[in-house]
């Protein structure tokens, strides 16, 4: 069975429909990110722990990866810098349905979407109610900054706190374990991130608690595109985050997989069948 989807023969699809196979769909971005990192970044870190984490589980769960969705939504505000191109919430959310409509119209039913960039979780959301509603399919998602370990990042980071955000260093150090593009000679500290509200923490491994969602585009004053401080990246403490995202993918895949074959023969107590 062929991991990339988009390798298949339409006879092999319809062979891994029949073992009741499973789809990763990555969606990322293209946007800029800084001057140091390729525009690419956000679905490079999506796409890269999807295939590795296919391969992972293949053994186990019959899994194939989809091509990825290179653009999302992204906020007006980094327009400012070239190479981000936004996708409006509604055009998102429409595409992201159809893609999960003709999954399932061809008999797929277990779609996990890995998403890499930080401004689709809401878009993401309402697409996955939405085929819910309508199909009695249950896509689940997985964003891929949720499977860092935030002890792990606090514990390993050298960037003081504002460091690690947009283009700073936990994304630049594992932009630097998978791919040669990152120019470390553009990095430098200029953009990062000076808010000190106590709700509203922008830094991912703060020690404050978060009660307040504000854009840090809006809190912060970006020159070069950034939102972080990716000086303090290092090629090994990348390498050690994908792969804490690839294993925590993994557990996803199996877990997921395991309750959707769990509740597909499960009778529900409900007046509307519909529902």
């Amino acid at each position: 069975m062929k991991l990339k989807f988009e390798e298949m023969r339409s006879p092999e699809v319809g062979e891994f429909i029949a073992k009741d196979g499973m789809v990763l769909l990555p969606i990322g971005a293209c946007e800029e990110h800084g001057r140091h990192l390729p525009v690419n970044t956000d679905t490079k870190l999506a796409y890269s722990a999807a295939i590795e984490a296919a391969e992972k589980v293949s053994g186990k769960v019959p899994i194939s990866v989809l091509p990825p969705v290179w653009f999302g939504y992204t906020v007006g505000i980094l327009k400012n810098w070239p190479g981000t191109i936004t996708i409006k919430p509604k055009v998102l959310i429409d595409l992201m349905y159809e893609i999960c409509r003709s999954l399932i119209d061809m008999g797929i039913n277990k779609i996990l979407i890995v998403n890499g960039h930080g401004n689709n979780p809401g878009v993401l959301d309402v697409v996955v109610r939405s085929v819910g509603d309508n199909f009695k399919v249950f896509p689940g998602i997985v964003n891929v900054f949720n499977l860092w370990d935030k002890k792990y990042v606090k514990k390993n980071r050298r960037s003081p706190e504002g460091g690690v955000g947009h283009a700073g260093e936990v994304e630049t150090s594992i932009m630097m374990h998978l791919t040669d593009l990152v120019d470390m000679s553009a990095a430098d500290n200029t953009d990062i991130m000076k808010s000190n509200l106590k709700s509203c923490p922008v830094d991912f491994a703060s020690d404050r608690k978060k009660r307040l969602y504000l854009s840090a585009w809006y809190l912060e004053n970006s020159t070069y595109g950034g939102a972080g401080d990716p000086t303090y990246a290092k090629k090994e403490f990348g390498k050690d985050l994908h792969q804490m995202t690839v294993d925590g993918l993994a557990e996803v895949i199996e877990e997921f997989y395991d309750i959707q074959v769990k509740l597909a023969s499960r009778k529900l107590n409900r007046k509307n069948d519909r529902f």
